[in-house]
């Protein structure tokens, strides 16, 4: 309750009409640790030690609202930034609800939202990697993502016994208007994804299509599923991306996710990545192997421990990120931490 009297009074002060929501809330997310690194990629740097934020999860501080319009009807908003608290500031790339920002309009018909979102693709990759795109584990260290999108008009299928399908299409003006537009990049995506029980599956399709001349386009495909037996939780994923009809890269990734004790997880994860460069024999490829240890001090707050090594060959440069920092061009990554959700 005194979290949505506070969100009213917020929305309240950035405008009035906002008052007539019928329901505000506040919510976020505190995560910070102590990272190390080693086995750099340029010779002579040595190991780094540091502690960081948002290491499982990018720290957040979020509103949300619906309003109930009658016949069904419901509109919904988000508003989402991002903020480190070892330096504090905005993260992301924007000073103020750089993660997430847009407008929903739901029915029977199901969900359209249009704003700042994440792609189908990170929403079918996010749900089957055991790391959840976090920690130096994520399986997108060499998994090429498209994590977020502006200026996006999506939907959002209703549930058919558990097949979904998402659409998207993107007009991402990436720079001042010019003459032909050139400065344009247009996103079409597609998403069916089945879901029932212990069962995932899902397929992604989305084409980037630059409008400048000489930028080249790209075709990305990607297969992912996950199976959970009780005793484990298994999950695979591939993805194919097609860079102007030349250079061509694979990955792929086996998960797993074991329950211990009631309250943790162990995660492990085997990543492979390969890049086909059109016109020469050196293409580039590296592997990922990573473990950690997730346990639940209540639904809200959790302690983490992970690692995870990377191996490049052949001019390959993947590195161990986490949620919210670069790898910096390590190929060997620990992380320990807490992370606390409100």
């Amino acid at each position: 309750m005194q979290k949505k009297l506070i969100a009213l009074a917020v929305a309240g002060l950035v405008a009035a009409p906002a008052m007539a929501q019928s329901n505000v809330t506040i919510y976020g997310l505190v995560d910070v640790g102590v990272s190390h690194r080693s086995d750099n990629i340029t010779p002579g740097v040595g190991s780094k030690f540091s502690v960081d934020s948002g290491l499982q999860s990018g720290n957040r501080l979020g509103f949300k609202g619906t309003e109930d319009l009658g016949n069904g009807l419901k509109a919904g908003f988000v508003l989402e930034t991002g903020f480190g608290i070892e330096e504090p500031g905005f993260r992301n790339g924007s000073p103020l609800f750089g993660r997430q920002a847009f407008v929903t309009l739901s029915g029977g018909f199901g969900t359209l939202a249009v704003g700042r979102v994440y792609t189908p693709q990170y929403n079918l990759l996010l749900s089957v990697d055991p790391f959840e795109f976090g920690l130096v584990g994520k399986m997108n260290n060499l998994y090429e993502t498209d994590d977020r999108v502006d200026n996006t008009v999506a939907y959002i299928s209703p549930s058919f016994s558990g097949l979904t399908v998402t659409a998207a299409y993107v007009n991402n003006l990436s720079g001042a208007e010019t003459a032909g537009n050139d400065n344009d990049v247009r996103v079409f995506a597609l998403s069916p994804v089945y879901k029932n029980g212990p069962i995932l599956l899902g397929l992604n399709y989305h084409k980037i299509d630059p409008q400048a001349a000489g930028r080249p386009s790209q075709d990305v495909w990607d297969l992912a599923g996950s199976y959970d037996f009780g005793v484990a939780k298994v999950a695979a994923a591939y993805g194919y991306r097609e860079v102007n009809a030349t250079d061509e890269r694979n990955s792929w990734m086996l998960g797993v996710t074991v329950p211990v004790s009631g309250a943790g997880r162990v995660l492990a994860s085997y990543n492979y990545t390969k890049l086909d460069v059109s016109g020469t024999s050196v293409d580039p490829k590296a592997t990922q192997w990573a473990i950690g240890y997730v346990h639940d001090l209540s639904k809200r707050t959790n302690l983490y421990v992970a690692y995870a090594d990377i191996s490049n060959k052949k001019g390959e440069t993947k590195s161990v990120g986490d949620s919210s920092n670069g790898g910096a061009g390590y190929q060997k990554g620990f992380n320990i931490g807490i992370r606390h959700k409100f």
